[in-house]
């Protein structure tokens, strides 16, 4: 496999309930930047698909599957071999919303099994109205350091929009976005260039 043939595949996890709000409109932007660098993309409105509560059993880790039937368990098997991973999320009372904390508490079982994140590069974006960033961030970055037993540091952005196509004309949280997303692809091109190298290619 040569450098240039490896195509990095990133997951992008959309937690708003609404699929042309401002949070879906950011990663839309987050990944057509990653896709200018050659990078595979695939957007996932966590709304989409049945996501059923944690049910909290004691025995979890001695379960070969979670017991719950619903989407989640083939949802997850994609998210945790990601090259790459975007978690984004509106803000709802100063923290990630509904459809964000059902996803996050569905990787007990990953958790519990010793399963942990593939993916070389993280995003996180989090959209408020008025405060709750820097809470929100804070929320998706322990998920990730619960779920993952890499060193890759999340990358970021932020910043406020309250009506549909407000975050469309936040140019500094749009620039932030990109930047963000420009970031993501670079550490996953190189990632490609080192494994080329290692096969020998």
């Amino acid at each position: 496999m040569s450098a240039r043939s490896f195509k990095p595949y990133v997951m992008a996890i959309v937690g708003s309930p609404r699929s042309t709000g401002n949070t879906s409109h950011l990663v839309d932007v987050a990944i057509t930047e990653l896709e200018r660098h050659d990078v595979r993309c695939e957007k996932i409105l966590l709304g989409d698909y049945r996501i059923l509560p944690c049910e909290g059993h004691d025995e979890c880790e001695e379960f070969a599957a979670c017991p719950q039937e619903d989407d989640t368990t083939a949802l997850l098997d994609k998210v945790y071999s990601a090259d790459g991973l975007i978690l984004a999320t509106p803000v709802y009372y100063e923290d990630v919303s509904g459809q964000m904390k059902l996803f996050i508490d569905r990787n007990c079982f990953n958790n519990y099994h010793e399963v942990w994140l593939q993916a070389k590069s993280i995003g996180l974006i989090a959209v408020a109205e008025s405060t709750g960033l820097d809470e929100t961030i804070d929320s998706l970055r322990r998920f990730v350091s619960l779920s993952s037993n890499s060193r890759a540091k999340p990358l970021s952005a932020s910043g406020f929009a309250y009506r549909i196509g407000d975050a469309a004309e936040n140019g500094s949280l749009v620039a932030s976005v990109k930047q963000m997303a420009h970031e993501m692809a670079t550490t996953l091109v190189d990632v490609g260039v080192d494994r080329s190298r290692r096969h020998g290619v």
